[in-house]
């Protein structure tokens, strides 16, 4: 696998980094490009086992991978905050799923009888929920649809037990609507990242983090992109970034890409530079936990690193993500909440300490990209320039 590097073509782009990004943003036309519905393929892996009439959640342990494959029964709201915020399971969309179905199986448990009760309740479930993991904005849009439920129910006469349904079968949506959307999502980033190069040339990636199938209910964002050109036939070769300080690409990515089949390379995070000046690369493709309307977007920190180093060497750089991760509330990447995670996170490995126990830490776990650096925001509602995110919405 060491050897598929150098087969690369050597990087001949200029270091000419400026304002504007390098590459252009295509949509899928029907007249010109062909697709095979993602949504009936295969997956060689499922993040979430559901049960709607059983009410019945379990959640892989991402935790435990690549070395053991357990899942964890979701019982309650408690165990649902428990696994997002340890990072059991992680990824927007997968939160957003785990924590709205996590909701609905603690109404099933413990909902109260009383509506006024329960409406008090639902309150501090989804308040709970909402801490669990604040940059990720999915699961706050969620729990808005939620809130916009119970409004609508207050209108009728109080009964609790339709509130609970509702919600529950919302949940239930949500978790269906993630799966058929993200087919057009793919279907959407996919022909973008093709469009931009001949038909019959094969094309280098770069990704960060993890975005496929462990961070979602289905294939995933940027690396359900990657296993879609792969399926196509337009993949050359996947870099994946390592991504410290919790390594869900060596830990998550590189298992995703195994299981599939799919040709790659792990680097170190601090390797992306000398790559992109050395071998040519096409694309980078990564995720998104929130968009500003302006184009600003949080991702796991090391992405606006990413996205300087794509800038200077004229790599174009697109963030594949469902339009649900989209924050309409907020004009910039300013009024993004980032998340800090616990110090041991960054100077404990396999329970040992890989620093002095008392070193100072700063640990953010995401990092704001400025939309200036992004060359197309893709998503299932269409393609866009980071300056046109708004139209997206009309």
């Amino acid at each position: 696998m060491w050897s598929s590097i150098s087969t690369l073509p050597t990087n001949n782009r200029p270091n000419i980094g400026i304002d504007k990004p390098a590459g252009d943003v295509f949509n899928f036309d029907e007249s010109k490009h062909s697709w095979e519905s993602a949504a009936t393929q295969d997956r060689a892996i499922h993040s979430v086992i559901y049960d709607h009439d059983k009410k019945t959640l379990m959640v892989l342990d991402q935790l435990l991978l690549p070395q053991d494959t357990v899942f964890i029964e979701i019982l309650s709201v408690d165990d649902a905050f428990n696994v997002i915020k340890k990072m059991q399971v992680r990824g927007a969309p997968l939160i957003a799923t785990v924590g709205t179905l996590g909701l609905g199986i603690e109404l099933e448990k413990r909902g109260p009888k009383n509506y006024d009760h329960l409406l008090k309740f639902i309150d501090d479930c989804c308040e709970k929920l909402i801490a669990s993991r604040p940059t990720a904005i999915n699961l706050r849009n969620a729990i808005l649809d939620i809130q916009k439920i119970i409004e609508n129910d207050k209108n009728e006469s109080p009964n609790a037990l339709r509130l609970i349904e509702r919600i529950q079968n919302a949940a239930f949506q949500w978790f269906l609507n993630e799966k058929s959307e993200n087919d057009l999502l793919l279907k959407n980033a996919t022909i973008c990242v093709e469009s931009n190069y001949d038909n019959d040339e094969k094309i280098t990636v770069m990704t960060v983090c993890n975005t496929g199938s462990l961070a979602t209910s289905s294939h995933g964002t940027a690396l359900g992109v990657i296993r879609q050109l792969h399926f196509r036939g337009r993949l050359k070769l996947a870099i994946a970034l390592e991504t410290r300080p919790y390594n869900q690409g060596s830990r998550l990515t590189a298992y995703e890409l195994l299981k599939e089949n799919i040709p790659f390379i792990l680097i170190a995070d601090n390797m992306a530079a000398a790559a992109m000046k050395n071998y040519r690369i096409d694309a980078v493709l990564v995720g998104a936990d929130q968009v500003a309307l302006n184009g600003d977007t949080a991702n796991k920190i090391g992405t606006y690193m990413l996205s300087v180093l794509a800038n200077f060497h004229r790599v174009p750089f697109y963030v594949v993500t469902p339009t649900s991760s989209i924050n309409t509330l907020i004009k910039s990447g300013n009024e993004i909440h980032v998340e800090e995670r616990p110090p041991n996170e960054l100077i404990i490995f396999n329970n040992k300490f890989t620093a002095p126990k008392d070193t100072p830490v700063w640990n953010p776990a995401f990092d704001i990209t400025p939309g200036k650096l992004i060359t197309g925001i893709l998503t299932e509602k269409g393609n866009c320039t980071p300056e046109n995110v708004k139209k997206l919405f009309i």
